[in-house]
């Protein structure tokens, strides 16, 4: 008869091990009291970790809580400062050549009488610039004023505003890892050598370096983009999305504050010639770099307009240069191996979507935990919806490019010369006569219909009165039918709620570096709550 899963081994570090650790070790053996539950992580000595990402979105706080991290000594240990959202900067621009800039929040607007506010936004007040995010919700007016989402002194995962994380990777996984450890995983520093397998094609056993044979009930593959396990010993093949997509290329630098300048609260990506640059505004720091294309762009010529871009604060730095696979494997689970992280697969970080793929994996994994004959139905489940979720991220990052109208090479390419996945296609279509719904996707589990809406309005999907040089190649019909119905008090009502909703959080909220202090000064310096500053 078969047994449920009491044994797992995780072959991998970095941000994808550790959460995953301390995911299953909470769930499964730490909350329960559970002694008969063993989870092992073997991490080599020799091979460095990828930093997945630095910048979040909103479910990480919701895990962390759920996991029982102090959000407290999270901030402290990990260099972390709020994110409300990201600024798209010189994405698209305006028919004179300005840069016509969007910021994607993290908050939906509220409907009026049942209504979508974009269908009175369109009748009543879309002319000329006005922003469509300003004029729906109170977001930019906090952003714009570099405060952050909650008072000084509120208890931790408190908030007047929906947020994620700027953080350091590196931190975050060291944080995790003793939080694992000290509940119960066992942490095993190792080089896997071979596997073992058995009639079935299962991984029964790895053979490591120092520590001899480990017999395996469940393995988890964080081994990175060599994918060693699901990949290269499953033979599980990786299916690419370059055909819709065209970088492959990444390099990053960290870059000083600027003295005396405010510390944003959101990610800024801003277009280049080739691709795009992050800027990830951490406590002692900024993470920044170039996404690019191989194919547009050399490695130096990257590098060198990185620099241009960053200026002076760059001066004798040297960028480091990253190749991407971006695409997934074709299934996530093969037998007793789940990949988790870069090993299952990556799309390139526009949204900050990386960790948050984690998040999913392991969630998802607790949600179809196997038994000893790893059943075909729990298995296949798992797959697809993992499958729907990395299709969806690639969906909404294509939206990015293909609603693009900047004239560089690179930039034409995106927007002309590759094609739109099949189920965008379906959707700018029906975008075209409605505002975007919920239910266009109802398995979406990330980006709902609030997030394609922002990024419409942004790109002038949905301009009225325009000039077409300012618009995308696709745009919505210059009538809606459902903006008949949209009433004019009921957006004057609208607007004066959301004029006194900015007023007061603008007077009630603090400076981000203020708030981000306050937290940190909140955590003793000792022992695990130690200074950060002195682990840079």
């Amino acid at each position: 008869m078969a047994k449920p899963i009491t044994n797992v081994t995780i072959v991998g570090g970095g941000t994808a091990g550790w959460m995953t650790a301390l995911t299953l070790v909470t769930v499964l053996k730490w909350r329960p009291q559970r002694d008969d539950v063993k989870i092992t992580l073997i991490e080599s000595p020799n091979i460095p970790t990828i930093g997945v990402g630095e910048a979040t979105v909103p479910s990480i706080s919701m895990l962390l809580k759920q996991l029982d991290v102090p959000e407290q000594k999270f901030f402290a240990r990990c260099n972390a400062t709020f994110k409300l959202g990201v600024l798209f900067a010189n994405w698209n621009q305006w028919e004179d050549g300005a840069t016509r800039d969007f910021f994607h929040p993290f908050t939906a607007p509220r409907f009026l009488n049942g209504h979508n506010p974009g269908y009175h936004f369109r009748q009543y007040a879309s002319g000329g610039r006005r922003d469509f995010c300003d004029s729906v919700l109170p977001v930019l007016s906090v952003v714009g004023r570099n405060l952050g989402p909650r008072k000084i002194g509120a208890a931790d995962y408190d908030r007047d505003l929906r947020y994620a994380y700027h953080l350091d990777a590196g931190l975050l996984a060291e944080f995790l890892k003793e939080i694992s450890v000290e509940r119960g995983v066992e942490h095993v520093r190792d080089d896997m050598m071979s596997v073992e397998k058995d009639e079935k094609g299962f991984i029964a056993a790895l053979n490591l370096e120092r520590t001899g044979r480990h017999p395996v009930e469940l393995v988890i593959d964080c081994t990175g983009f060599r994918s060693l396990l699901l990949g290269q010993e499953m033979g599980e093949p990786f299916i690419s999305y370059d055909e819709f997509l065209l970088n492959d290329r990444a390099c990053a630098v960290q870059i000083p504050h600027i003295e005396g300048q405010p510390l944003q609260p959101y990610t800024t990506s801003t277009a280049l010639t080739a691709g795009w640059a992050w800027n990830v505004p951490l406590y002692h720091r900024i993470g920044t770099g170039y996404v690019y294309s191989s194919k547009f762009k050399s490695d130096d010529e990257a590098k060198q307009e990185l620099m241009r871009h960053l200026g002076d604060r760059a001066a004798g730095l040297e960028p480091r240069t990253l190749q991407m696979r971006i695409g997934r494997m074709r299934r996530s689970w093969v037998k007793n191996v789940v990949g988790i992280g870069l090993s299952g697969g990556f799309i390139e970080p526009l949204e900050s979507t990386a960790i948050y793929m984690i998040e999913v994996a392991n969630r998802q994994l607790i949600g179809f935990w196997p038994d000893s004959d790893f059943p075909d139905a729990v298995l296949n489940q798992y797959n697809k919806v993992m499958m729907t979720l990395q299709d969806e991220v690639r969906d909404f990052i294509v939206l990015h490019y293909r609603l693009n109208n900047r004239s560089e090479p690179y930039w034409v390419a995106a927007r002309k010369e590759l094609p739109t996945p099949d189920s965008l296609r379906e959707d700018f279509e029906r975008w075209r006569l409605t505002l975007p719904n919920d239910r266009d996707h109802p398995e979406a589990q990330l980006f709902p219909a609030s997030s394609n809406q922002m990024c419409l309005f942004g790109k002038g999907f949905y301009d009225v009165d325009s000039p077409r040089a300012a618009q995308p190649d696709i745009v919505a019909r210059p009538e809606l039918s459902l903006e008949t119905f949209a009433s004019p008090l009921e957006w004057s009502q609208f607007s004066e709620y959301l004029l006194a909703q900015k007023k007061r959080l603008v007077a009630g909220l603090p400076d981000h570096r203020a708030l981000v202090t306050s937290i940190r000064g909140a955590v003793s310096t000792g022992g695990a709550g130690g200074d950060v500053a002195a682990m840079l």
